[in-house]
Protein backbone atom coordinates (compact mmCIF):
# COMPACT_ATOMS: atom_id res chain seq x y z
CA UNK A 1 0.00 0.00 0.00
CA UNK A 2 1.05 3.63 -0.78
CA UNK A 3 0.09 6.28 1.73
CA UNK A 4 -1.81 8.11 -1.00
CA UNK A 5 -3.92 4.51 -1.18
CA UNK A 6 -4.87 5.90 2.56
CA UNK A 7 -6.82 8.90 1.19
CA UNK A 8 -9.99 7.60 0.07
CA UNK A 9 -10.54 5.54 3.45
CA UNK A 10 -10.18 8.87 5.17
CA UNK A 11 -12.01 10.40 3.08
CA UNK A 12 -15.04 7.71 3.66
CA UNK A 13 -14.57 8.42 7.76
CA UNK A 14 -14.90 12.02 7.28
CA UNK A 15 -18.39 11.57 5.16
CA UNK A 16 -19.39 9.55 7.75
CA UNK A 17 -18.95 11.98 10.42
CA UNK A 18 -20.18 14.65 8.86
CA UNK A 19 -23.28 13.08 8.03
CA UNK A 20 -23.48 12.17 11.06
CA UNK A 21 -23.09 15.82 13.04
CA UNK A 22 -24.70 17.85 10.23
CA UNK A 23 -27.74 16.51 12.15
CA UNK A 24 -27.19 18.12 15.40
CA UNK A 25 -27.65 21.48 14.93
CA UNK A 26 -30.62 20.47 12.50
CA UNK A 27 -32.86 18.78 15.51
CA UNK A 28 -35.35 21.94 16.28
CA UNK A 29 -35.63 21.84 12.10
CA UNK A 30 -35.93 18.05 11.85
CA UNK A 31 -38.57 18.41 14.48
CA UNK A 32 -40.16 20.52 13.14
CA UNK A 33 -40.14 19.10 9.63
CA UNK A 34 -41.28 15.81 10.69
CA UNK A 35 -43.77 16.63 13.13
CA UNK A 36 -41.91 14.50 15.63
CA UNK A 37 -40.62 15.21 19.24
CA UNK A 38 -36.95 16.69 20.04
CA UNK A 39 -36.34 13.46 21.74
CA UNK A 40 -37.08 11.07 18.54
CA UNK A 41 -34.61 13.36 16.62
CA UNK A 42 -31.94 12.77 19.50
CA UNK A 43 -32.41 9.10 19.03
CA UNK A 44 -31.79 9.11 15.51
CA UNK A 45 -28.72 11.02 15.95
CA UNK A 46 -27.87 8.89 18.38
CA UNK A 47 -28.34 6.10 16.22
CA UNK A 48 -24.79 6.11 15.17
CA UNK A 49 -23.54 4.90 18.20
CA UNK A 50 -26.01 2.45 18.89
CA UNK A 51 -24.67 1.13 16.03
CA UNK A 52 -20.87 0.39 17.11
CA UNK A 53 -22.69 -1.13 20.16
CA UNK A 54 -24.80 -3.21 18.32
CA UNK A 55 -22.12 -3.80 15.55
CA UNK A 56 -18.92 -3.23 17.27
CA UNK A 57 -17.97 -6.61 18.80
CA UNK A 58 -18.69 -8.53 15.09
CA UNK A 59 -17.53 -5.91 12.66
CA UNK A 60 -14.20 -7.63 13.12
CA UNK A 61 -15.84 -10.86 12.80
CA UNK A 62 -17.34 -9.51 9.22
CA UNK A 63 -14.00 -8.02 8.29
CA UNK A 64 -12.42 -11.67 8.68
CA UNK A 65 -15.27 -12.75 6.23
CA UNK A 66 -15.31 -10.31 3.82
CA UNK A 67 -11.87 -9.27 3.60
CA UNK A 68 -10.82 -5.66 4.33
CA UNK A 69 -11.55 -4.61 0.24
CA UNK A 70 -15.40 -5.46 0.45
CA UNK A 71 -15.85 -4.69 4.52
CA UNK A 72 -14.66 -1.05 3.54
CA UNK A 73 -17.07 -0.54 0.51
CA UNK A 74 -20.12 -2.17 2.17
CA UNK A 75 -19.65 0.57 4.33
CA UNK A 76 -19.38 3.16 1.57
CA UNK A 77 -22.84 1.88 -0.34
CA UNK A 78 -24.70 1.15 3.06
CA UNK A 79 -23.20 4.65 3.80
CA UNK A 80 -24.49 6.13 0.39
CA UNK A 81 -28.23 4.13 0.67
CA UNK A 82 -28.60 5.79 4.23
CA UNK A 83 -27.88 9.05 3.46
CA UNK A 84 -29.27 9.73 -0.05
CA UNK A 85 -32.85 7.56 1.65
CA UNK A 86 -32.95 10.05 4.92
CA UNK A 87 -32.27 13.13 2.34
CA UNK A 88 -36.18 11.86 0.26
CA UNK A 89 -37.14 10.47 3.83
CA UNK A 90 -41.05 11.61 4.03
CA UNK A 91 -41.60 10.82 7.34
CA UNK A 92 -40.03 10.21 10.81
CA UNK A 93 -40.37 6.59 10.54
CA UNK A 94 -38.84 6.58 6.89
CA UNK A 95 -36.09 8.99 8.04
CA UNK A 96 -35.16 6.72 11.27
CA UNK A 97 -34.73 3.56 9.40
CA UNK A 98 -32.29 5.16 6.60
CA UNK A 99 -30.93 7.07 9.36
CA UNK A 100 -29.75 3.31 10.57
CA UNK A 101 -29.02 2.03 7.56
CA UNK A 102 -26.01 4.94 7.33
CA UNK A 103 -25.17 4.47 10.89
CA UNK A 104 -24.00 1.00 10.11
CA UNK A 105 -21.47 2.42 8.31
CA UNK A 106 -19.73 3.73 10.91
CA UNK A 107 -18.28 0.55 12.85
CA UNK A 108 -17.66 -1.48 9.34
CA UNK A 109 -15.16 1.54 8.39
CA UNK A 110 -13.53 1.68 11.93
CA UNK A 111 -13.11 -2.23 11.81
CA UNK A 112 -9.93 -3.11 9.48
CA UNK A 113 -8.36 0.09 10.48
CA UNK A 114 -6.23 -1.70 12.58
CA UNK A 115 -4.78 -4.42 9.98
CA UNK A 116 -4.85 -1.66 7.00
CA UNK A 117 -2.12 0.74 9.64
CA UNK A 118 -0.21 -2.97 9.67
CA UNK A 119 -0.12 -2.87 6.30
CA UNK A 120 0.78 0.84 5.74
CA UNK A 121 4.44 2.16 4.89
CA UNK A 122 6.96 3.92 6.98
CA UNK A 123 5.87 1.74 10.14
CA UNK A 124 3.97 3.87 12.04
CA UNK A 125 0.52 1.80 12.55
CA UNK A 126 -0.57 4.18 15.79
CA UNK A 127 0.01 7.16 13.27
CA UNK A 128 -2.33 6.07 10.85
CA UNK A 129 -4.91 5.05 13.98
CA UNK A 130 -4.68 8.34 14.86
CA UNK A 131 -5.02 10.33 11.77
CA UNK A 132 -8.00 7.48 10.90
CA UNK A 133 -10.05 8.70 14.44
CA UNK A 134 -8.76 12.22 14.09
CA UNK A 135 -10.10 12.82 10.36
CA UNK A 136 -13.74 10.94 12.03
CA UNK A 137 -13.72 14.02 14.49
CA UNK A 138 -12.58 16.72 11.78
CA UNK A 139 -15.81 15.01 9.96
CA UNK A 140 -18.03 15.78 13.09
CA UNK A 141 -16.51 19.04 13.48
CA UNK A 142 -17.05 20.45 9.56
CA UNK A 143 -20.69 18.83 9.91
CA UNK A 144 -21.72 20.47 12.76
CA UNK A 145 -20.42 23.69 12.05
CA UNK A 146 -21.66 23.81 8.53
CA UNK A 147 -24.89 22.15 8.95
CA UNK A 148 -26.66 25.33 10.04
CA UNK A 149 -25.52 27.30 7.31
CA UNK A 150 -26.11 24.79 4.51
CA UNK A 151 -29.79 24.89 6.01
CA UNK A 152 -30.33 28.28 6.21
CA UNK A 153 -28.87 28.35 2.41
CA UNK A 154 -30.05 25.38 1.13
CA UNK A 155 -32.91 24.42 3.32
CA UNK A 156 -33.75 20.95 5.24
CA UNK A 157 -33.41 18.82 1.78
CA UNK A 158 -30.70 20.84 0.53
CA UNK A 159 -28.55 20.09 4.11
CA UNK A 160 -29.31 16.67 3.85
CA UNK A 161 -28.40 16.37 0.15
CA UNK A 162 -24.76 17.71 0.51
CA UNK A 163 -24.13 14.81 2.93
CA UNK A 164 -25.34 12.32 0.31
CA UNK A 165 -23.48 13.63 -2.29
CA UNK A 166 -20.00 13.47 -0.54
CA UNK A 167 -21.01 9.88 0.24
CA UNK A 168 -21.26 8.80 -3.31
CA UNK A 169 -17.83 10.53 -3.91
CA UNK A 170 -16.15 8.66 -1.52
CA UNK A 171 -17.61 5.48 -2.59
CA UNK A 172 -16.48 6.29 -6.25
CA UNK A 173 -13.01 6.68 -4.53
CA UNK A 174 -12.90 3.96 -2.91
CA UNK A 175 -13.96 1.50 -5.37
CA UNK A 176 -11.03 2.61 -7.31
CA UNK A 177 -7.95 2.12 -5.38
CA UNK A 178 -10.07 -0.43 -2.66
CA UNK A 179 -8.00 -3.51 -4.33
CA UNK A 180 -4.53 -2.16 -2.84
CA UNK A 181 -6.57 -2.55 1.38
CA UNK A 182 -4.67 -6.01 2.45
CA UNK A 183 -7.00 -8.56 2.88
CA UNK A 184 -6.09 -10.24 5.93
CA UNK A 185 -7.58 -8.64 8.91
CA UNK A 186 -6.20 -9.01 12.18
CA UNK A 187 -8.16 -8.56 15.83
CA UNK A 188 -8.00 -10.28 19.16
CA UNK A 189 -10.77 -10.29 21.67
CA UNK A 190 -8.38 -11.81 23.98
CA UNK A 191 -8.35 -10.90 27.56
CA UNK A 192 -9.76 -11.96 30.55
CA UNK A 193 -12.53 -9.53 32.52
CA UNK A 194 -11.17 -7.52 35.73
CA UNK A 195 -13.73 -5.97 37.71
CA UNK A 196 -11.31 -2.91 37.67
CA UNK A 197 -12.07 -2.34 34.08
CA UNK A 198 -15.80 -1.27 35.02
CA UNK A 199 -14.15 1.99 36.47
CA UNK A 200 -12.59 2.50 33.08
CA UNK A 201 -15.90 1.85 30.99
CA UNK A 202 -18.02 4.07 33.09
CA UNK A 203 -15.77 6.77 32.53
CA UNK A 204 -16.06 6.40 28.72
CA UNK A 205 -19.58 6.40 28.91
CA UNK A 206 -20.31 9.15 30.69
CA UNK A 207 -17.70 11.57 29.14
CA UNK A 208 -18.76 10.13 25.49
CA UNK A 209 -22.57 10.66 26.31
CA UNK A 210 -22.46 14.23 27.99
CA UNK A 211 -20.03 15.34 24.98
CA UNK A 212 -22.35 14.17 22.08
CA UNK A 213 -26.11 15.37 24.46
CA UNK A 214 -24.56 18.86 24.69
CA UNK A 215 -23.51 19.36 20.78
CA UNK A 216 -26.73 17.86 20.11
CA UNK A 217 -28.99 19.84 22.51
CA UNK A 218 -26.78 23.19 21.65
CA UNK A 219 -29.28 25.07 19.13
CA UNK A 220 -32.73 23.48 21.05
CA UNK A 221 -31.73 25.21 24.13
CA UNK A 222 -30.39 28.04 22.38
CA UNK A 223 -34.03 28.85 20.79
CA UNK A 224 -35.68 27.65 23.83
CA UNK A 225 -33.17 30.50 25.69
CA UNK A 226 -34.28 33.31 23.30
CA UNK A 227 -32.73 33.30 19.81
CA UNK A 228 -34.41 33.33 16.63
CA UNK A 229 -34.45 29.64 15.33
CA UNK A 230 -31.95 30.51 12.03
CA UNK A 231 -29.86 32.26 14.83
CA UNK A 232 -30.06 29.16 17.21
CA UNK A 233 -29.17 26.36 14.07
CA UNK A 234 -25.99 28.53 13.46
CA UNK A 235 -24.83 29.46 16.96
CA UNK A 236 -25.34 25.59 18.12
CA UNK A 237 -23.60 24.09 15.27
CA UNK A 238 -20.69 26.56 16.24
CA UNK A 239 -20.74 25.17 19.97
CA UNK A 240 -20.75 21.69 18.69
CA UNK A 241 -18.03 22.14 16.18
CA UNK A 242 -15.90 23.52 19.27
CA UNK A 243 -16.56 20.39 21.15
CA UNK A 244 -15.24 18.61 18.63
CA UNK A 245 -12.25 20.46 17.72
CA UNK A 246 -11.24 20.79 21.41
CA UNK A 247 -11.55 16.58 21.68
CA UNK A 248 -9.11 16.30 19.23
CA UNK A 249 -6.69 19.09 20.30
CA UNK A 250 -6.65 17.70 23.88
CA UNK A 251 -6.74 13.67 22.88
CA UNK A 252 -4.04 14.21 20.35
CA UNK A 253 -1.38 16.48 22.89
CA UNK A 254 -2.53 15.94 26.50
CA UNK A 255 -2.01 12.33 27.04
CA UNK A 256 1.46 12.32 24.99
CA UNK A 257 2.38 15.36 27.60
CA UNK A 258 1.37 13.95 30.74
CA UNK A 259 2.74 10.50 29.89
CA UNK A 260 6.44 12.17 29.07
CA UNK A 261 6.57 14.10 32.10
CA UNK A 262 5.36 10.77 33.97
CA UNK A 263 2.71 12.65 35.28
CA UNK A 264 -0.05 10.41 33.61
CA UNK A 265 -2.25 9.88 37.59
CA UNK A 266 -2.15 13.49 38.07
CA UNK A 267 -3.02 13.99 34.36
CA UNK A 268 -6.79 11.63 35.00
CA UNK A 269 -7.12 12.87 38.10
CA UNK A 270 -6.70 16.95 36.74
CA UNK A 271 -8.64 16.10 33.54
CA UNK A 272 -11.02 14.28 35.55
CA UNK A 273 -12.06 17.30 37.62
CA UNK A 274 -11.97 19.69 35.05
CA UNK A 275 -14.30 17.73 33.42
CA UNK A 276 -16.71 17.60 35.83
CA UNK A 277 -16.89 21.46 36.80
CA UNK A 278 -17.00 22.09 33.17
CA UNK A 279 -19.66 20.10 32.08
CA UNK A 280 -21.49 21.29 35.67
CA UNK A 281 -20.85 24.69 34.61
CA UNK A 282 -22.09 24.16 31.10
CA UNK A 283 -25.20 22.13 31.75
CA UNK A 284 -26.06 25.20 34.13
CA UNK A 285 -25.63 27.56 31.54
CA UNK A 286 -26.84 26.05 28.39
CA UNK A 287 -29.95 25.28 30.50
CA UNK A 288 -30.78 28.87 31.71
CA UNK A 289 -28.96 31.67 29.32
CA UNK A 290 -27.73 31.84 25.40
CA UNK A 291 -24.58 33.55 26.39
CA UNK A 292 -22.70 32.37 23.19
CA UNK A 293 -19.77 33.63 23.99
CA UNK A 294 -19.19 32.29 27.49
CA UNK A 295 -20.48 28.47 26.05
CA UNK A 296 -18.21 28.51 23.07
CA UNK A 297 -15.25 28.74 25.62
CA UNK A 298 -17.24 26.02 28.11
CA UNK A 299 -17.80 23.81 24.66
CA UNK A 300 -14.13 23.90 23.47
CA UNK A 301 -13.06 23.34 27.19
CA UNK A 302 -15.39 20.42 27.48
CA UNK A 303 -14.27 18.63 24.47
CA UNK A 304 -10.17 19.03 25.41
CA UNK A 305 -10.64 18.14 28.74
CA UNK A 306 -13.43 15.52 28.59
CA UNK A 307 -11.35 14.18 25.59
CA UNK A 308 -8.04 13.36 27.28
CA UNK A 309 -9.35 12.11 30.28
CA UNK A 310 -11.58 9.65 28.17
CA UNK A 311 -8.26 8.94 26.03
CA UNK A 312 -5.92 7.90 28.91
CA UNK A 313 -8.83 5.99 30.83
CA UNK A 314 -8.93 3.70 27.42
CA UNK A 315 -5.15 3.17 27.62
CA UNK A 316 -5.54 2.56 31.23
CA UNK A 317 -7.66 -0.54 30.18
CA UNK A 318 -4.66 -2.19 29.36
CA UNK A 319 -2.90 -2.30 32.11
CA UNK A 320 -5.39 -5.07 33.79
CA UNK A 321 -3.56 -7.63 31.99
CA UNK A 322 0.01 -8.37 31.76
CA UNK A 323 0.42 -8.21 28.06
CA UNK A 324 -1.32 -5.60 26.36
CA UNK A 325 -1.57 -6.94 22.95
CA UNK A 326 -4.32 -9.12 24.92
CA UNK A 327 -6.53 -6.63 25.65
CA UNK A 328 -8.79 -6.79 22.83
CA UNK A 329 -11.75 -7.51 25.33
CA UNK A 330 -11.41 -4.55 27.46
CA UNK A 331 -10.57 -2.07 24.75
CA UNK A 332 -13.66 -3.31 22.60
CA UNK A 333 -16.07 -3.24 25.22
CA UNK A 334 -14.36 0.37 26.32
CA UNK A 335 -15.98 1.37 22.67
CA UNK A 336 -19.14 -0.61 23.60
CA UNK A 337 -19.64 1.02 27.14
CA UNK A 338 -18.96 4.84 25.33
CA UNK A 339 -21.46 4.22 22.61
CA UNK A 340 -24.09 2.79 24.49
CA UNK A 341 -23.60 6.37 26.37
CA UNK A 342 -24.31 8.07 23.11
CA UNK A 343 -27.04 5.95 22.06
CA UNK A 344 -28.90 6.07 25.67
CA UNK A 345 -27.95 9.44 27.37
CA UNK A 346 -28.14 12.18 24.58
CA UNK A 347 -31.86 10.90 23.83
CA UNK A 348 -33.13 10.44 27.02
CA UNK A 349 -31.68 13.24 29.32
CA UNK A 350 -31.26 15.51 26.23
CA UNK A 351 -34.85 15.83 25.94
CA UNK A 352 -35.14 16.74 29.74
CA UNK A 353 -33.20 19.30 29.78
CA UNK A 354 -35.68 21.19 27.23
CA UNK A 355 -38.73 20.24 29.67
CA UNK A 356 -37.10 20.27 32.80
CA UNK A 357 -33.61 21.74 32.74
CA UNK A 358 -32.98 22.01 36.89
CA UNK A 359 -33.27 18.11 37.20
CA UNK A 360 -31.53 17.43 33.53
CA UNK A 361 -28.72 19.64 35.24
CA UNK A 362 -28.60 17.70 38.13
CA UNK A 363 -28.35 14.18 36.50
CA UNK A 364 -25.13 15.87 34.71
CA UNK A 365 -23.64 17.11 37.60
CA UNK A 366 -24.66 13.33 39.19
CA UNK A 367 -22.79 11.38 36.00
CA UNK A 368 -19.54 13.61 35.74
CA UNK A 369 -19.25 13.73 39.54
CA UNK A 370 -19.05 10.01 39.54
CA UNK A 371 -16.26 10.00 36.79
CA UNK A 372 -14.00 12.69 38.27
CA UNK A 373 -14.46 10.33 41.52
CA UNK A 374 -13.16 7.51 39.70
CA UNK A 375 -10.24 8.85 38.15
CA UNK A 376 -7.87 8.36 41.33
CA UNK A 377 -8.75 4.48 41.15
CA UNK A 378 -7.64 4.14 37.14
CA UNK A 379 -4.98 1.82 36.70
CA UNK A 380 -1.68 3.65 35.55
CA UNK A 381 0.86 0.70 35.74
Amino acid sequence: MRTLDLLPLWFLLFTIGFGWFLLAPLVPALASGFNSSVGAVLFAVSEYGLAMVVLGLVAGWLSARLTVRRVLLASAVLSVIGLVGRAVAVSYVSFLALQSVAAAAYPLALAPIGSIAQAAPGGRPHAVVGASVGVLFLGMAVGSLLGARLYVEWGLRGALYASAALSVIALAWLSAVSGRYPARYERSLRGSFKVGMLKNWYVGFAVASLSVMFSSIASTMLQRNGLAMDEALIYGGELGGLAFLGSAIGAASLPALLEQAGKVRLGMVSTGLLTFITASLLGFFLAFTADVTLLSALFFLLGAMGNAFWSMAMTSTTKYVEDPAKAGLATSMYSVATNLGVTVVPSLLGAMFEGNPSTALAAVIAISLAAFLASPFLKVD
